[in-house]
């Protein structure tokens, strides 16, 4: 681009233009009676003889006709210019925070390069951002902080700019931001920022002297565009470790509990992937597991019991609960079994209308009527505990109002108790914690549901300051166990193994191929184009019809290979259906972690 080779398409927009005040050439303006006039033209001096209009005048504290008559006088001047980019620089004078033990392993690291896993619990996270930024900046480069959402890049931004070195510049980057986006992209592009803190486009940003990427919550499902937005739906560490590979700077996924295909051992040894020294959490907090087996009750007497001592003692409560869609899992109210694939493994999806339970990956059905096979017991339960009947089930017991928190709602915030769902609840700390319905983690449908469980639990605790409790079918459960006790390693020895032996990732590659429109166009394309193009190494599965309502009926193919660019290709093939099939519509996901 710099040589004229190559030029953006779509360029970027022009930025937003604004009023600025100029100090006119060799003005030397004889303001002794006006003292109003005089400090800001002085304040207008300082600011290096030009400012937007708006920020001079804010910060003088003067109004607009004392501005009038400087430029009447002669002395200044107003004109047009592009509106500045949002940058903050670090003053040196704010938050203290002791980097020491975070630098020992971020200097070596950052000066290596490669790939890094970095266990750090959650609340320290931002230290060690810190301690990665500034020593990047010692060396003369930027840094490039990923974070998962929005309210978190501006929050972490106005947090580095108080606690890194004076004259470091700090900028956050994302959707929010409007057509300042274009401006800080500029400022990236020219070096201008050493600290960028964006969402997971910021990962394609150019930067002109680009040092180090950080991942901060490495597994976070927000680092992914969902199904329905705009974007790729390819996980920004994925892109972090390609453009750190590509540009020979140091990638560092931060998560006390990293994802396991970062973390598995011969993973890191093919990809090159490397630890440093894990950080563990200060405290952790007292925890009970409260079996629920052969009890129909949505709460037991243990954790309504918990909830009143914890109010009586004046503590605070949080209860995550989780909203359900059309499709759950089925437990036995007998022993507690779920309702499992016969031959992938998987707990079956319930399809209540038809009375069915349903493989999502290869297609088996059975009856729900069906016995269980461990008990004989015909009595079943689906898994899953709606925010509401939560909440209205501990305000009865408790007789006191409790408040709710989720994406779109809170009420009742500040209450003793307060029910949500766990993104909401467990970014605050609270004395009591409670999970009342783990089993729909650890029981859902997807390859990774088993590691998202787990990671509940231990985020759950280090959000408890003194009790954490969790109600379940599946007290023996290893994800379970070891999350309890803040075991990362002891869970991963555990599934690891389990994934391996049924072939999912990170020991296979899968594709998951999503298709939209009528049975017949759907199936004609799959049998007619897509299976017969597919080579040895690729194994096909589908087309399964996924539950849905009213609208039009979806499929779900899986393609699954030992060798991830076979997947990609035959990934490609499917992609390409709708040209043969008007009116078919394709969605691919490589490596999704929801099948």
């Amino acid at each position: 681009e710099t040589e004229g080779r190559i030029s953006l398409s779509p360029v970027v927009p022009e930025p937003a233009r604004v009023e600025w005040a100029a100090i006119r050439a060799a003005a030397s303006p004889d303001l002794a009676r006006a003292p109003r006039q005089r400090r800001l033209f002085e304040l207008l001096g300082e600011q290096g003889g030009a400012c937007p209009v708006s920020a001079l005048l804010s910060e003088g504290g003067a109004t607009r006709s004392t501005l009038r008559e400087l430029v009447r006088r002669g002395a200044v001047r107003l004109q047009r210019r592009p509106k500045p980019a949002p940058i903050l620089v670090a003053t040196g004078e704010g938050e203290i925070v002791d980097l020491e033990p975070f630098l020992r392993s971020a200097r070596p690291a950052v000066r290596r390069g490669g790939a890094f896993v970095w266990r750090v619990p959650t609340a320290e996270q931002p230290v060690a951002v810190m301690a990665l930024a500034r020593a990047t900046a010692e060396g003369g480069e930027q840094a490039l902080v990923l974070v998962p959402e929005i309210e978190t890049a501006e929050s972490l931004a106005r947090r580095l700019r108080r606690a890194l070195p004076e004259g470091l510049s700090v900028a956050a980057y994302h959707s929010g931001l409007g057509r300042d986006r274009a401006t800080v992209y500029e400022a990236a592009r020219q070096g201008r920022v050493d600290v960028l803190v964006g969402t997971r486009t910021a990962a394609l940003l150019p930067l002109a002297r680009l040092g180090s990427i950080s991942v901060v919550d490495e597994p976070n499902e927000a680092h992914r565009a969902e199904p329905g937005y705009e974007g790729l739906p390819i996980h920004a560490r994925d892109l972090a470790l390609e453009r750190g590979r590509v540009e020979g700077v140091g990638v560092f996924c931060l998560s006390p509990t990293p994802t396991l295909g970062l973390f598995a051992s011969e993973v890191r040894r093919r990809t090159g992937v490397l630890t440093l020294p894990a950080r563990h959490p200060a405290r952790w907090p007292s925890v009970r597991l409260v079996d629920m087996r052969g009890s129909g009750a949505a709460l037991s007497s243990s954790v309504l019991d918990a909830c009143a001592r914890t109010v009586a003692e004046g503590g605070r409560v949080g209860v995550v609960a989780n909203r359900l869609g059309y499709a759950t899992a089925v437990t036995c109210n007998g022993c507690g079994t779920v309702r499992s694939c016969p031959d992938c493994g998987l707990p079956l999806v319930l399809h209540e209308r038809a009375g069915l339970l349903v493989c999502n990956r290869c297609g088996h059905r059975e009856k729900v009527a069906d016995g269980c096979g461990v008990c004989g017991s015909d009595r079943t339960s689906p898994v899953g505990l709606a925010v509401e009947r939560v909440r209205e089930e501990i305000s009865s017991r408790l007789d006191a109002p409790v408040g709710l928190m989720t994406a779109s709602e809170r009420e009742l915030a500040d209450a003793p108790v307060v029910v949500g769902t766990a993104h909401s609840i467990l970014e605050q700390e609270w004395d009591s914690v409670v999970l009342p319905d783990v089993d729909s983690s650890l029981l859902g449908t997807g390859i990774a549901a088993v590691e998202r469980a787990f990671r509940l639990v231990y985020r759950a605790a280090e959000a408890a300051r003194r009790l954490l409790l969790v109600q379940t079918h599946q007290p023996e459960h290893y994800a379970l166990r070891e999350a309890v006790r803040g075991d990362y390693q002891a869970f991963a020895a555990a599934e690891l193994p389990r994934l391996r032996s049924l072939g999912y990732p990170p020991f296979a590659h899968l594709a998951s191929v999503t298709l939209e429109g009528p049975q017949e166009a759907v199936h004609g394309a799959v049998e007619s184009r897509l299976r017969p193009a597919l080579g040895s190494g690729v194994e096909m599965s589908g087309p399964v019809p996924l539950a849905r309502g009213a609208g039009t009926p979806r499929w779900r193919v899986l393609l699954r290979s030992g060798d991830r660019p076979a997947v990609a290709r035959a990934a490609t093939l499917a992609a390409r259906l709708p040209a043969g099939s008007p009116g078919l519509r394709v969605r691919v996901d490589v490596d999704p972690e929801e099948v």
